[in-house]
């Protein structure tokens, strides 16, 4: 599961790269490109915006406060998933989203000193980008993950360990 870890960290930070090098090519700034509509109401469209903040514009302009507690999360968390014994696939995509999109805004913000956020979805007002969304469905799927799977996987592993030490001469 550790080669899976690195192998989807990395995509999805490539990933994240490629989307914000078309939108910063593609889209000028207060252009707005309307992809899905109905009737008035932009459901899907694209819009380059450069953030030096956090989620929602806040801490605008700590750039480099962001990027370093971006960075120490980020190993605490990478060395944390490496603790674990036993490591269950929703887990290993999970803790690879947040790792990857992290890895993606932190690019953005030690190298350009903002991030580039260029996606809007209805109903929500604010931009985004690729991987804001790795990180916030990696979260999501992570404490999906501890709620239910997690407790029932490592009681599996400690039985199996259990009979195992039995058998053994």
């Amino acid at each position: 599961m550790t080669l899976l870890f690195w192998i989807l960290t990395a995509a999805f930070a490539v990933i994240d790269r490629l989307t914000k090098a078309a939108a910063e090519s593609n889209i000028s700034e207060n252009e707005l490109i309307r992809v899905l509509s109905a009737g008035e109401t932009d459901i899907l469209s694209f819009s380059l915006h450069h953030n030096t903040g956090a989620a929602f514009s806040s801490f605008t302009g700590k750039t480099a406060a962001l990027a370093v507690v971006t960075a120490v999360a980020l190993v605490l968390i990478t060395v944390y998933f490496h603790k674990q014994p036993h490591k269950h696939s929703l887990m290993t995509v999970s803790y690879a989203m947040i790792i990857g999109g992290g890895l993606g805004n932190l690019y953005d913000r030690v190298f350009q000193g903002y991030v580039t956020d260029f996606i809007r979805l209805f109903p929500f007002s604010f931009i985004f980008n690729f991987a804001d969304i790795c990180v916030v469905i990696g979260a999501i799927l992570l404490v999906a993950y501890y709620l239910f799977i997690d407790e029932k996987y490592l009681s599996r592993f400690g039985s199996e360990e259990a009979s195992e030490e039995k058998n053994d001469p």
